[in-house]
């Protein structure tokens, strides 16, 4: 998956685990979580679902097959406050 790299040397750590922050199915929703964690600097991974994907890359929305977004397990807890205070 991901590696993190070490600051210290030119190593890189173990794995980071990716975990589920959040499953939407709209993409106003999507666009306020993103700035939301943007803002915050909470790095994230979206996952469309199905052909979400492509459709996003082609008509620009894939918000008629879903999507995940996905974060950090070590700030998956930061996350969810930031989230809870709008939603």
């Amino acid at each position: 998956m991901f590696r993190k790299k070490n600051k210290k040397s030119n190593e890189t750590e173990s794995n980071i685990e990716l975990v589920l922050l959040r499953s939407i199915t709209n993409d106003f929703e999507l666009n306020m979580i993103q700035g939301l964690l943007d803002e915050h600097e909470i790095p994230y991974i979206v996952r469309d679902h199905g052909v979400g994907g492509y459709m996003r890359i082609v008509t620009g929305s894939g918000a008629l097959f879903g999507a995940d977004i996905l974060v950090e397990k070590a700030q998956l807890e930061q996350a969810q406050n930031l989230l809870e205070e709008i939603l």
